[in-house]
């Protein structure tokens, strides 16, 4: 432990040295030079844009319809909402679609990103799994095409990162057309002949669903067993605006067999509202969420029906806290407390943070859908799912040194539903890194992690350099 209380010190040290920087707002991808760059910066001092977190404008991206919204609503607010400016604002959400529709040159647009790691396990543990090194690499694509009147299509890739991942499913390292690739479709329907004055966002998505690192034969790296990565599954969904309230619903495939058969399936429904003037907080979001599980297409027999209850309210311009209540069951093992507080650079010093804390019954999530579920109680700071008979504390801080230069931390500690710390759930993991921007869209990281596992009682580290480019 004594290595693990000095890492946790450095760490400490480290942001509070490096909290004393304030960072300017100066985009890596907007030169002095450039020829919009008296203008970008002019809506910078407005306060209509702060950019991206990763310190670049994306100027060449093209934009989604919430990015458009924010942009025009904090416009609106700047100049002030006359006539004269509402016009302007139609005539630019018009010219906003036309880019949207036209795409590159008239082609496809193509986004996304590719990234390299290499990750060297167990160089300065004194306890823990075999010494060995670990390449891998990622690469994202997407290409969106807009057909307007709300109506899109969008295919991605995602390798994840084979082939040092396997689900356990495939030998070659994954399926090009079942596991890689991922389809969306949206389409907006007017349904005003049946009373609803919203249109309906109706989305299709064909996809493989969140997958997972499984534990391999001497496997170097312990704390990136349960790494999940986030892809869209199976299932069509649709949502509009009801009396005030966000509602949405929909079907999805958790589960299939290699033949391509559905074995586990999921309704659900969501009730959003935002509650404008109240006290202490002035804005109170509420959602409603109800899970229907079931084998197959729709069993009698093996189901499992949960409801959801998610709460956010600003404390502040800078501080957002939230609160999640789930219930699988009448009794404690089955239900799930989360709570969080986000800080958005509150000391005006470049550091942004998140605190999370949860409590997990021992049957939340059901053993009968244990694979389906596996992600219902959500994710930890290394985004590894959260297990039955928990309790977690975690958060990430990313602060800005510079305008090239980010120190970034991140721990999770896992304790037993008593609070204790101790096998078979007791784990504690940690790590710092720096973010170095070395040329426009070109990341270098690097990272060095602890990781303290109660039921093997093994002590591992992982010291990692990566490169990420995003185009």
């Amino acid at each position: 432990m004594n290595k693990l209380f000095l890492l946790f010190l450095v760490l400490a040290m480290t942001v509070a040295v490096a909290a004393q920087a304030s960072a300017q707002i100066v985009f890596k991808d907007v030169p002095e030079d450039h020829w919009a760059a008296s203008s970008v910066y002019d809506l910078v001092k407005l306060g209509v844009t702060k950019g991206y977190p990763d310190g670049t404008f994306r100027g060449k991206n093209m934009i989604t319809r919430y990015e458009t919204a924010v942009f025009l609503a904090k416009l609106a607010k700047v100049v002030g909402a006359g006539a004269g400016v509402k016009a302007d604002i139609a005539s630019l959400k018009n010219e906003v679609a036309a880019l949207k529709r036209g795409g590159v040159a008239g082609g496809l647009p193509l986004s996304g990103g590719y990234s390299a790691s290499w990750q060297f396990g167990n160089l300065l543990a004194e306890a823990g799994g075999i010494r060995g090194a670990v390449a891998s690499y990622r690469l994202k694509l997407s290409s969106t095409h807009d057909m307007g009147e709300g109506a899109s299509v969008k295919i991605n890739l995602d390798t994840m990162d084979y082939g040092y991942f396997n689900d356990g499913q495939t030998t070659t390292g994954g399926i090009l057309a079942t596991e890689l690739l991922d389809v969306e479709s949206k389409l907006k329907l007017n349904l005003a002949a049946f009373g609803l004055a919203d249109p309906v966002d109706l989305k299709v998505a064909v996809g493989p669903g969140n997958k997972q690192h499984v534990p391999v034969a001497a496997d170097p790296l312990p704390s990136e067993v349960g790494v999940t990565y986030m892809r869209p599954s199976t299932g069509v969904s649709g949502a509009t605006t009801l009396w005030g309230a966000d509602v949405s619903g929909g079907y999805t495939a958790l589960g299939h067999a290699t033949s391509g058969r559905v074995t586990a399936s999921e309704i659900s429904g969501t009730v959003g509202y935002a509650f404008e003037g109240v006290p202490v907080v002035d804005k109170f979001e509420l959602v409603g969420t109800g899970h229907y599980v079931s084998s197959g297409m729709f069993s009698s027999s093996s189901r499992d029906m949960r409801a959801t209850i998610a709460m956010a309210a600003p404390l502040g311009e800078k501080i957002e806290a939230g609160g999640t209540l789930a219930l699988g069951g009448t009794q404690s093992k089955n239900l799930m407390v989360a709570g969080s507080l986000a800080l958005n650079d509150v000391w005006d010093t470049g550091t942004v943070a998140v605190i999370r804390a949860s409590k997990i019954g021992s049957e939340f999530i059901n053993s009968s859908f244990s694979a389906a579920e596996f992600d219902f109680a959500g994710f930890d700071s290394f985004s590894r799912p959260l297990a039955n008979g928990t309790v977690n504390l975690g958060g990430e801080v990313v602060q800005a040194v510079s305008d090239d230069i980010k120190l970034v931390g991140k721990g999770d500690l896992r304790l037993q539903s008593d609070y204790k710390y101790e096998s078979p759930n007791g784990r504690l993991t940690a790590q710092g890194g720096i973010l170095y921007a070395v040329a426009p869209n070109t990341t270098l990281d690097a990272s060095y992690r602890i990781h303290q596992d109660k039921a093997t009682n093994d002590t591992s580290d992982i010291a990692a350099l990566g490169l990420l480019y995003s185009f």
